[in-house]
């Protein structure tokens, strides 16, 4: 790929594949969309200089490891924190320091963090500095409505979620929770003083493979269930789908993660892949004069409220 002088230059925190990182791929779109990884940073700096090294050989060019998420932070236009969410708190602190714009891996901090997390939020919007979280499920949208065309026109009433995480337990449903809710968030213009309510799951256990979490948002908008359905699955393809409604579709995965949805009466629809949209969309985003932004502070905190809220009351 030949990169002009002003693609953008993005570090990557956390860019290896230990616990189901993104790292590799989001690495793989920022490179598609016209920007150009330079550095990453990690825990372990050997480990660190190792992933450096396999992601110079895949991106075709140099890519610089750096001891701590600081130092990384400042080389770059815009920092990328992949790393496992106990050190989000830490990369979105970077990128605050630095002054540059920062995309976040979901959930955005553990629930212990909470307050803090709001606060980052806060302070990116005080900083004008671009910020984003990386929920890529309201990207596949544009299958359901080739799908059933106009269904999404009709007031939403109810949001079911099917998703496969590998870890059993409340992990489950940490790692899952933003997906239904960002989804939520595309499909209802939920206003500031929505509550979740009514808040219950089927299986409690640390070590629970199959979990039902279902809860009521309320509102102005009136009334909404939502339900996320989780079954453990440690391998591709990880079974996925989503109904508004009550009306389905199912994800299908192709070769080279090629994605597809699938009605219930077998109609199919291909689209593109929502990782490297998301992707698209932050750079876009970047790239544009900072009132001309579409900014998403008040969809985060939004976001962080009902997460807690929802573990709170499990």
């Amino acid at each position: 790929m030949n990169f002009e002088k002003t693609a953008p230059a993005v570090g990557i925190l956390g860019a290896g594949r230990s616990r189901h990182g993104l790292g590799p791929f989001l690495a793989r779109w920022f490179e598609k969309s016209g920007a150009r990884i330079t550095g990453i940073a990690g825990r372990d700096h050997t480990r660190t200089r190792n992933a450096a090294v396999a992601m110079s050989k895949q991106l075709g060019h140099d890519v610089s490891a750096y001891a701590n998420p600081v130092e990384l932070a400042k080389s770059v236009e815009a920092l990328v924190v992949a790393c496992p969410v106990e050190g989000h708190l830490s990369g979105l602190d970077a990128a605050l320091a630095a002054g540059v714009a920062c995309l976040c891996e979901k959930p955005f901090v553990p629930v212990a963090d909470v307050a803090l997390g709001l606060q980052r939020v806060e302070a990116f919007r005080e900083a004008g500095l671009l910020l984003a979280e990386n929920c890529q499920w309201p990207y596949v949208l544009s299958g359901f409505d080739a799908l059933h065309p106009g269904l999404r026109e009709q007031p939403v009433r109810s949001l079911t979620m099917r998703l496969s995480p590998a870890d059993p337990g409340r992990v489950m449903v940490e790692d899952s929770l933003s997906h239904v809710l960002s989804l939520l968030q595309a499909l209802v213009p939920l206003p500031a003083d929505a509550e979740l309510r009514s808040v219950v799951q089927s299986d409690a256990s640390p070590t629970a493979r199959k979990n039902v979490v279902r809860f009521e948002v309320v509102g102005g908008i009136g009334n909404i269930a939502v339900e996320l359905h989780l079954e453990c699955c440690p391998q591709q393809p990880r079974p996925a789908w989503l109904a508004v409604n009550g009306v389905r579709i199912d994800r299908q995965l192709g070769e080279d993660y090629a994605i597809s949805f699938a009605s219930e009466d077998g109609r199919v629809v291909k689209v593109q892949d929502p990782l490297g949209l998301l992707v698209y969309d932050f750079l876009a985003n970047l790239r544009a004069k900072p009132s001309e932004r579409i900014n998403a502070f008040d969809a985060i905190a939004l976001r962080i409220r009902f997460y807690a809220s929802v573990l709170a009351q499990l």
